[in-house]
């Protein structure tokens, strides 16, 4: 494992190094603090797991300081008055609730969160409705705390609607009220009822308030606009799995099933993954690739691993050649397939003679799932290697991204995707994934194991590799490796588990332990 510890420890030196460039550099953006601004943030929530930074901690109590001032100012009873589905929700999706995953006592955060939720079932006084109970669906697309759309042409039922069960979720399980979770349910099995009814095939990309899809072909031009077709390649079939990743709505279903146990949830999640299998060995597949690694987690469905395995197969080998990054002249998207934004990074393989062709690397997170599935620490080495060499050219060249995080060519867009890939970036798709067997759950970033060290840190210890393989049908593992000059002491534990198991390794000692 001496190889993948290299690689790893370099990614987490280089997570380290971002943030201290990042704290000296990226101030508030135009928003100051709003919009998606805190989102670019992102990466750190794995690495503040990995090693209790306070550098880190303090960095997201900064960005919710700002969050907060934001709303303050902006807003009108804790949302935005005027907003759509896509933008008006990103203050209260991602960075919010796992900053509360961390710090579930920051009564100020629970403000927040709380204070936007409580409009997403009509709860909150003077503010305009937004749900209609008779049909389980959202009056518009443009929905605020003043004014709710009345145009019918933006009256249907689009992805980002399933950004405002993420937020109700996380509602529910910071504050526990019923009602969120009430609201969750129905209108999560209304969206499970439209996708399970779908007929085989691509998905629909909207749907109308009676629940009906309506494809590509068939979208008129508003409701284009609100499906993002400029970041799509019209005549794409997986347009719409495209925009239900985009809005994170597979995590959500996963959250479902796991509150209830109700197969529709996991029906309508294999209508996401399920596509997505064939897009393994593509370089871009980011959030496609973390959706089927997420769908045998959360629903414990080993099902699609023949096909997954020969998708792995396929994965050609790492290039020798030096990577590049390379940005064409004008924004627009070509070629098919998740993961896509018209003003991404395009990867390139540079020869010894100069010239560049497109990389075919498989991403992070496809090769996180490749050792998931095979155990080769060989695939958890390229994963690594990778995340680190694109962070550090991105370092190198690109802003941080705080002012747009959703945009595609910043250090954050590398590290933790653009606004396409629901927070699945080089550096997320792997990091937590391997080292802690990390997912989503009800916008938590959840470790599948836990450390603490014999100061009481909980963290891993420095010179320590854990590389986890998580249960999906039983016999999960974490294989530990100290590359240190001393011994290295630390317990670890099963997430949520009471007991804690102590372990000594000599330097270059390695130990597997079930899960």
């Amino acid at each position: 494992m001496s190889d993948c510890q290299a690689e790893f420890a370099g990614l987490r030196s280089e997570m380290s190094h971002w943030l201290a460039q990042s704290r000296r550099v990226d101030g508030p953006g135009p928003n100051g603090g709003g919009e998606d601004e805190a989102n670019y943030s992102l990466a750190w929530f794995p690495h503040y797991i990995l090693t209790g930074d306070a550098d880190v901690a303090e960095h997201f109590r900064a960005l919710l300081a700002a969050l907060a001032g934001w709303v303050d100012r902006e807003c009108h009873h804790g949302y935005e008055p005027e907003a759509e589905a896509h933008h008006g929700t990103e203050p209260f999706l991602l960075f919010l609730p796992r900053y509360l995953g961390l710090f579930p006592e920051d009564s100020g955060a629970r403000g927040l969160l709380s204070d936007a939720a409580r409009h997403v079932g009509n709860w909150g006084d003077g503010v305009p409705d937004w749900y209609d109970y008779d049909r389980d669906c959202f009056h518009s697309y443009r929905i605020g705390s003043r004014v709710v759309g009345e145009d019918p042409g933006e009256a249907c039922e689009v992805a980002e609607h399933f950004r405002f069960l993420h937020i109700a979720l996380a509602a529910y399980r910071v504050t526990g009220e019923q009602r969120y979770f009430d609201w969750s349910l129905r209108y999560g099995a209304e969206w499970a009822r439209r996708l399970n009814a779908a007929a085989p095939g691509p998905l629909p990309v909207v749907w109308t308030q009676d629940g009906d899809g309506v494809y590509e072909r068939d979208m008129t031009p508003k409701q284009r606009n609100m499906s993002a077709a400029s970041h799509h390649v019209e005549g794409d079939p997986l347009v719409g799995v495209e925009v239900l990743l985009a809005s994170g709505a597979i995590y959500a279903l996963g959250d479902l099933f796991s509150l209830t146990g109700d197969s529709a949830f996991h029906r309508a999640a294999r209508r996401i993954a399920g596509p997505l299998v064939s897009q393994l060995t593509d370089p871009y597949a980011d959030p496609g690739a973390a959706a089927v690694a997420y769908y045998r987690l959360a629903f414990g469905d080993d099902s699609l691993d023949d096909d997954i395995r020969a998708q792995v197969d396929r994965m050609p080998d790492e290039s020798p050649d030096e990577l590049a990054m390379t940005f064409p002249q004008e924004r627009r998207r070509v070629a098919r397939g998740v993961g896509r934004r018209n003003d991404m990074i395009h990867w390139g393989r540079r020869s010894a003679e100069g010239v560049i062709t497109p990389a075919d690397d498989p991403c992070t997170a496809a090769l996180a799932l490749a050792y998931q599935v095979s155990g080769d620490d060989a695939y958890a080495a390229r994963a690594f290697r990778q995340a680190r060499v694109k962070l550090t050219m991105a370092r190198r060249v690109l802003r941080g991204g705080r002012e747009h995080a959703d945009m595609g060519g910043a250090v954050c867009s590398v590290a933790a995707g653009h606004g396409r890939n629901w927070g699945v970036g080089t550096v997320t798709g792997c990091y937590g994934p391997l080292s802690l067997g990390t997912r989503e759950v009800m916008g938590r970033v959840v470790p599948a194991i836990e450390f603490t060290r014999p100061d009481g840190a909980t963290a891993m210890p420095d010179d320590v590799l854990s590389l986890v393989r998580p249960s999906v049908c039983g016999g999960g593992q974490a294989s530990f490796s100290n590359a240190g000059a001393g011994p290295a002491e630390f317990s670890w534990r099963a997430s949520g588990d009471g007991d804690w198991s102590a372990l000594a390794l000599q330097p270059d000692e390695s130990r597997t332990v079930l899960l």
